[in-house]
C-alpha cells in the first residue's frame, strides 16, 4: 500500500514532490514509515571502545568512584576480576550507539522520555567494545507535534553471547519543517564533539 504522500508507482521510503510551500511529508507519514518497520531489527551499530578515560570521566561527573570501576588492583579481587563500567555509563551510551541505526535527518528535536524494563545482565569490562541492536516496538503520533518511538534495545559486549543490558527506550521527536521520509540505516554517525571533525568510521560493523 503506497504512502499517503507518494504516488502508487513510487517506491516506499522515497518522498514525493509537493507544491511549493508545502512540507514534503507529514508527521503521520513518518509514523507510517516506522509502523512498517515494527519488529524489524536495526543494527548493529559500529563498535565503541569503553576507555579508562571515559569511565573515569563518568565517575568524576557522577561522584561514583567505586574501586570496581577505577582501580585495577582492587578490582582483581572483586566479583568481575577487572574494572568494569558503571551501569549508568552503559545506559548513557544509548543515544550515541543508536545514532546510526536509522536516518535522523527529518528530526528537529529528540527527547528521552522513558526507560522501561532495564536489565543489567553482564558487566562491561573497561577496555572492551560495545555496540547496540534495536527493534522498533511501538510508534504513535502524540499531541503538540510529537512522534513517540519505542526501541527495544540490547547492548552487546564484543565476544559475549549475552547482552550487557536490555531495555525499552521511548523517545519523542519533532519534525523539521523541510523533512522528507527517512531512509533505512545504517547511516553515517552524526554525533561528534563540538569543534572536532567527524572521524572516518564506517556505519557498518
Amino acid at each position: 500500500m503506497p504512502w499517503a504522500s507518494e504516488p502508487a508507482e513510487q517506491p516506499a521510503g522515497q518522498p514525493t514532490e509537493q507544491p511549493a510551500g508545502q512540507p514534503a511529508v507529514t508527521l503521520d507519514d513518518i509514523a507510517e514509515w516506522f509502523t512498517h518497520r515494527l519488529g524489524r531489527e536495526l543494527g548493529p551499530s559500529p563498535w565503541h571502545e569503553v576507555t579508562p578515560e571515559a569511565v573515569r570521566g563518568f565517575a568524576d561527573a557522577t561522584h561514583d568512584w567505586q574501586a570496581i570501576h577505577l582501580d585495577a588492583e582492587r578490582a582483581a579481587s572483586g566479583p568481575y576480576g577487572v574494572p568494569v563500567a558503571h551501569g549508568f555509563y552503559t545506559l548513557g551510551l544509548i543515544p550515541y550507539l543508536t545514532s546510526t541505526l536509522f536516518d535522523p535527518s527529518w528530526i528537529d528535536v529528540a527527547l528521552n522520555y522513558r526507560l522501561d524494563r532495564v536489565r543489567f545482565l553482564t558487566a562491561v569490562p573497561v577496555g572492551s567494545r560495545v555496540r547496540a541492536l534495536a527493534r522498533v516496538s511501538g510508534v504513535r503520533v502524540r499531541p503538540r507535534g510529537y512522534l513517540e518511538v519505542v526501541l527495544a534495545l540490547s547492548l552487546m559486549v564484543e565476544g559475549a553471547e549475552q547482552p550487557a543490558c536490555t531495555l525499552d527506550h521511548t523517545r519523542l521527536y519533532t519534525m523539521r519543517p523541510d523533512a522528507s521520509l527517512p531512509v533505512d540505516g545504517p547511516v553515517p554517525r552524526v554525533m561528534y564533539p563540538p569543534g572536532h571533525p567527524a572521524p572516518a568510521d564506517s556505519p557498518t560493523p
